[in-house]
């Protein structure tokens, strides 16, 4: 499957890569080019192209850290660049854990964009690059004010907006602008209009929230969904909390039963990439059904055989959620 957007010159899918630290440099190593900044003088061998004979190997490859991530970037990059997600296909980008070699195995690349303060790892793993040679660090939320949210304190979920996810995107076209200066005003250019879906994904939500007789939505696993809070004025109840390592106790389970009959609220939400076994019994309880939602941080199967990226998230599986969650009304 091409995981470049438009690309011809490499496919790749995120089977290939990285299942645990182990299998992380095997993943990348399939993909990787040789340094752009480096002279190669073996131009002109077989290793510039590929079975179709049109893979440039001095092409700059990207590793990002999630979903969201990873689909942000290579809309900017288009078929320039080789853009590949670190999180396997079925892991949840917040419990991704690479072991202690992603350091080194993330060497190879040349450019790892990362997410601040959504898992360990990442900011480790930065932190560690900034201080070495080869290796672009580029952080995704460069300059967008995390905030507190019901759920956490510095809540880092802003590509659940798609106004601030504007801001990412821009920060990630910007960065690979001046790592790859030559094609820097054909990443502008994808930005820009890449923005501009957001911006029609950001008023189709507007539109719901508009149409909705209710506010309220009750996840029954962790909590990403915050940032909807604050720009669409939805309020999400969780027994979670924004962690997937959480636990619900008896007490916490009994409020959000409480908060379904004071609004009479029919559904349970939940990640569809946990479990959905705390949902389940939330909605026997309640009498109420049970929905999938998506925070774009884990890739199922069945949507990687469709390349599904962000806004197919929120068109296939948010929205589609949403209506029926929140009781929207017809269109007059």
């Amino acid at each position: 499957m091409n995981r470049n957007v438009g690309s011809s010159r490499i496919e790749i899918t995120r089977r290939n890569a990285l299942v645990g630290a182990s299998s992380l440099a095997i993943g990348l190593a399939g993909c990787l080019g040789a340094d752009p900044d480096e002279d190669d003088t073996t131009a002109g061998t077989d290793d510039e192209t590929d079975s179709e004979g049109d893979i440039d190997e001095s092409e700059f490859t990207v590793a990002t850290g999630f979903l969201a991530v990873w689909d942000l970037t290579r809309q900017v990059v288009g078929d320039r660049m080789t853009v590949v997600d670190l999180v396997p296909i079925g892991e949840h980008g917040h419990d991704f854990d690479p072991g202690p070699s992603v350091v080194s195995d993330i060497e190879d690349a040349d450019v790892f964009i990362y997410l601040r303060e959504f898992a360990s790892w990442q900011d480790s793993t930065a932190a560690e690059l900034e201080g070495t040679d080869g290796v672009h660090v580029v952080e995704a939320s460069d300059g967008i004010e995390f905030f507190d949210s019901p759920a956490e304190d510095d809540d880092e979920h802003f590509w659940m907006d798609p106004v601030t996810c504007q801001e990412a995107v821009d920060t990630i076209a910007n960065a690979l602008g001046e790592i790859d200066p030559d094609n820097a005003a054909e990443y502008e250019a994808n930005a820009a209009s890449f923005n501009e879906e957001l911006e029609e994904l950001h008023e189709e939500f507007v539109d719901i929230v508009d149409r909705a007789q209710k506010t309220q939505l009750v996840v029954g696993t962790h909590d990403s969904f915050q940032w909807w809070h604050d720009r669409y004025g939805l309020d999400i109840y969780s027994p979670i909390g924004t962690s997937p390592d959480n636990e619900a106790t008896p007490r916490d389970v009994e409020e959000i039963e409480r908060t379904m009959e004071e609004h009479d609220l029919e559904y349970v939400l939940y990640d569809v990439g946990e479990p959905d076994d705390l949902a389940e019994s939330i909605a026997a309880e309640t009498d109420a059904d049970v929905l999938p939602i998506s925070p774009v941080e884990t890739q199922l199967p069945e949507y990687d055989e469709q390349d599904w990226g962000y806004l197919e998230h929120y068109r296939e599986i948010n929205f589609p959620t949403l209506e029926r969650a929140l009781n929207v009304t017809d269109q007059e």
